[in-house]
């Protein structure tokens, strides 16, 4: 026996319109709500094993691990993509080397700078990794920061004597080549032009170094930044082209174009201290903001400054890199405090 089942007109109404829908198709009236957008922010610390090591410099590998160096132990670290911190730290060959800047090149190898005893220091990145040591002929060398060169090579800034290094990827050292004296070369890198790039805070200047196929120096050439005493430090390729610098003194981001123009300088207050400087994924620039214990971020469309807080306090960061992610985060070394930090400012 069917038992009658009565509908109300609602009931009918509804079904029909179902019906002229499609079958099992929702009725949506008005927009849905955006999701909120992503709030950048330091999302994980990870404490280097070997305690007040000082970390100095950072690089993605080409095992995608985060490396970076511990100027005061003179080791080597290690943050896996799993996200522990490697142990043992290897040491160095020589001891008290006061390992700093940190870059990768090619065919697994990564340059870093031993800027107490004068010498390049080069990891192979085998099972387990080997390191070699690249002693520079002046004993008042004081290598510091380092870029992969378009020609192939490393290069290093030399502020003991005034000097960017050439060393090629089998340990074959070149220069150096001398800048204005007092210039303090400090950070460089490879420009769109295929030069070298890099900040002379000694003599308020951006230099630029041609590369050339022969053992003799390009011709150097140093442009002015418009603010004195800017303390240029922090220096990247940007998507446009152009070089952008840090200036830490001054507390702002300047713009030089391949032609050495200084084109604009912007103001990165309430930062206090801005100082190594990448591009993101996004277009913007975000560097570290050492003495405000701040990550920060420019935006490009605005002009606008955010600064991100650090959990650890005085943590002094300073180097950064993008990580080995897909787009990738920031990593970044907290010198004082003894840690490696991630900040994240996209969702995925």
């Amino acid at each position: 026996m069917f038992r009658t089942v009565r509908l109300s007109a609602s009931a009918i109404l509804a079904a029909g319109l179902l019906v002229a829908c499609g079958k099992g198709t929702p009725i949506l009236s008005g927009s849905p709500t955006p999701p909120p957008p992503y709030s950048p922010s330091v999302t994980s610390e990870y404490t280097i094993p070997t305690a007040n090591s000082r970390p100095a410099g950072i690089v993605t590998a080409s095992d995608s691990n985060l490396w970076f160096t511990e100027f005061t132990p003179s080791k080597i670290g290690t943050l896996t993509t799993s996200g522990t911190v490697a142990t043992p730290e290897p040491l160095t060959p020589t001891a008290h080397a006061g390992p700093s800047a940190i870059a990768s090149g090619p065919n697994n190898l990564l340059w870093f700078a031993e800027t107490s005893i004068g010498k390049i220091g080069q990891i192979n990145l085998i099972t387990p990794p080997t390191f070699t040591e690249f002693p520079l002929n002046n004993s008042k060398a004081r290598p510091t920061g380092v870029a992969l060169g378009s020609d192939g090579n490393m290069w290093f800034t030399d502020p003991g004597i005034d000097a960017i290094w050439k060393i090629s990827q089998t340990g074959v050292v070149g220069g150096p080549c001398l800048v204005t004296a007092g210039a303090h070369p400090m950070q460089i890198t490879n420009g769109s032009d295929g030069a070298l790039w890099f900040t002379e805070p000694g003599i308020n200047r951006i230099g630029r170094l041609p590369v050339t196929n022969t053992s003799s120096c390009g011709t150097l050439a140093e442009y002015p930044i418009p603010t004195k005493n800017s303390g240029a430090y922090g220096i990247t390729l940007a998507s446009d082209n152009a070089v952008w610098f840090t200036e830490t003194a001054a507390h702002k981001l300047g713009r030089i174009s391949v032609t050495g123009k200084v084109t604009n300088e912007y103001s990165l207050a309430p930062a206090i201290a801005p100082n190594a400087l990448l591009q993101g994924a996004d277009g913007n620039f975000y560097f570290t903001d050492t003495a405000g214990n701040k990550i920060g971020q420019f935006v490009t469309t605005s002009q606008k400054v955010n600064l991100f807080n650090i959990p650890t306090a005085n943590s002094q960061p300073t180097a950064l890199t993008a990580g080995p992610e897909t787009p990738p985060q920031i990593y970044f070394v907290e010198t004082a405090g003894n840690k490696i930090g991630q900040f994240k400012y996209h969702c995925c």
